[in-house]
């Protein structure tokens, strides 16, 4: 009977041991918000009829415990408990430069090996040598010929063994130094590759023995997107075609092989309490002009960029702002992320926006005009702020911002310098002079300001120059002549919207006076700042 109750135990604890099942989930399915991501996948499990524990290995090691959510078909299976643990004993199969180093370790302690062989050996020769330095025994007579050579023998052994010894010595050291650094930067790669992973342990009761589908997701940070814009334009006769790109980074510890990608504005982990709206404050938005868009390809020209290789090194944060409402972009093509931090581009969509083009000058601080895109209807495309790479007639131009935070229902986009448009800015000097008027001096300026389309089609132009504006009651401004530019009081701005034939020449002329006491110094031209050698 004692037998039969010791068999029944054995039966009972192999049938618990049969029911804890250990799977790895392959991640099919990917989530990237601007920080961090929702890992999603969907495993198979044969289980018993009652109770079981599934233990989910291999999971990434930055997972967040709070937003595991797992579920499991068929419905009438309870779940009892979900929990998880960090496993440091577990590692990722090594990648081929790990593999690599580790093989250079592996040769390097065997030559240490055979070096030590080698030492070993030429020590005994040398002490075999030195304890048979005897010559013909004690008793019986040398010849002084053998006496010397024997000596000569005994002493060219000896610095020979000497100096291989000294040799093996010398390598020995060299190889254990190579170690050393082959063991440090493995120990840097292993730490990077072969982290601690993530561990979910399930507890459920099945009505039945079969197959179980389960669905697990959870958040990780470490990831993240941002858009990459390209904006292209044949001619002016055609529209703009945006190209809607984001730049991707993997650094969750698990490796996004042949995903499923949905990239996200919204923000991970928020709170589930609803939403309270706050007061909203309606202002002027600082310094935004719409065509300071084109003085923004100059200063983004200044910026090195480098995102149009994949891999191309670890990625950071910047703050950017988004819509209220979170848009989502599906992937259609399944995409490999790999988790090393790098960055890597995904294509998110295309668009044809129908555009129309100006040109736009300053010639006061630049003698060259620039040439303008601008198309509506831009704010259903839920984009993002962010770096655009702008090509005109198939040539690169430069770098442009896409701000969506504080662009009109307009957006102009620079497509950089228009060599068809020939600007000139002229002081006439016959006309610019200095008079003495009582106590005060009157100083007269005239400019004159030539524009000539040299294309084959009448152009648009925005041309913007500026008067001075007085900040004090002894100084006063007069506008003599403006050639019919519309004149904002407050900054001084001058702007002439003209429509300049093909091959046609305009010209347009500015003149104020700046009249002032006698003895006051006023500063009647605007100066900028350079970087200049010291010596």
């Amino acid at each position: 009977m004692r037998h039969l109750v010791f068999f029944c135990v054995i039966l009972v604890n192999a049938s618990l041991f049969a029911q804890n099942k250990s799977k790895e989930p392959v991640v099919d399915a990917v989530t990237v918000y601007p920080t961090g991501a929702e890992i999603h996948s969907v495993v198979q499990v044969d289980v018993s009829k009652g109770k079981s524990t599934i233990l989910f290995t291999g999971l990434s090691p930055v997972l967040d415990s709070k937003s595991i959510q797992v579920s499991v078909d068929p419905v009438d299976v309870t779940i009892l408990s979900v929990s998880n643990r960090t496993n440091y004993l577990s590692g990722k199969s090594d990648n081929a430069k790990i593999k690599s180093l580790k093989d250079s370790l592996e040769m390097l302690s065997d030559e240490l090996i055979l070096i030590q062989m080698q030492r070993e050996t030429f020590v005994k020769e040398k002490d075999l040598l030195f304890k048979n330095q005897s010559i013909g025994g004690t008793e019986n007579g040398v010849l002084v010929g053998e006496i010397e050579r024997s000596a000569d023998f005994f002493r060219a052994r000896s610095n020979e063994i000497n100096e291989q010894i000294f040799n093996i010595n010398k390598r020995e050291v060299k190889i254990n130094e190579q170690k050393n650094r082959i063991s440090n930067q493995l120990s840097e790669l292993n730490a990077q590759y072969n982290p601690p992973s993530s561990e979910i342990e399930i507890s459920l009761v099945s009505p039945r023995s079969g197959k179980l589908s389960f669905s697990i997701s959870y958040m990780v940070y470490g990831c993240g997107w941002a858009p990459k814009y390209d904006l292209r334009v044949q001619s002016v006769a055609h529209p703009v075609h945006l190209i809607y790109r984001a730049n991707l980074f993997n650094n969750s510890g698990v490796d996004w092989s042949d995903v499923k990608l949905k990239l996200s504005t919204a923000e991970p982990g928020k709170s589930a309490s609803k939403p309270i709206l706050t007061k909203w404050s309606l202002n002027y938005a600082g310094d935004v002009n719409e065509y300071t868009v084109s003085n923004e390809l100059d200063r983004n020209q200044r910026i090195t960029i480098d995102e149009d290789k994949e891999g191309n090194g670890p990625a950071g944060y910047e703050i950017v702002q988004v819509e209220e409402l979170a848009a989502e972009f599906v992937i259609e093509t399944p995409y490999t992320i790999l988790s090393d931090s790098k960055t890597y581009t995904v294509d998110v969509n295309e668009f044809d926006l129908p555009a129309t083009y100006e040109s736009y000058c300053v010639p006061k601080i630049d003698r060259e005009a620039f040439l303008l895109a601008r198309f509506t209807n831009w704010s259903q495309l839920n984009l993002v702020s962010g770096n655009a790479a702008v090509y005109f007639g198939g040539t690169y131009i430069g770098q442009t911002l896409i701000n969506t935070a504080t662009v009109a229902d307009t957006m102009s986009v620079s497509l950089g310098r228009d060599s068809k448009i020939v600007v000139k800015r002229t002081q006439k000097m016959e006309d610019s002079k200095r008079q003495v008027v009582g106590g005060s001096i009157k100083e007269t300026f005239m400019y004159e300001i030539i524009i000539r389309n040299n294309r084959e089609a009448p152009v648009k132009i925005t041309v913007q120059d500026q008067v001075p504006v007085s900040q004090n009651n002894d100084i006063d401004v007069d506008i003599l002549e403006i050639s019919g530019a519309t004149h904002d009081e407050l900054s001084g701005i001058l702007t002439w919207v003209l429509t300049i034939g093909a091959g046609e020449t305009k010209a347009l002329t500015l003149s104020y006076s700046i009249k002032y006491p006698k003895n006051m110094n006023v500063n009647k031209k605007q100066y900028r700042s350079v970087h200049s050698p010291s010596f």
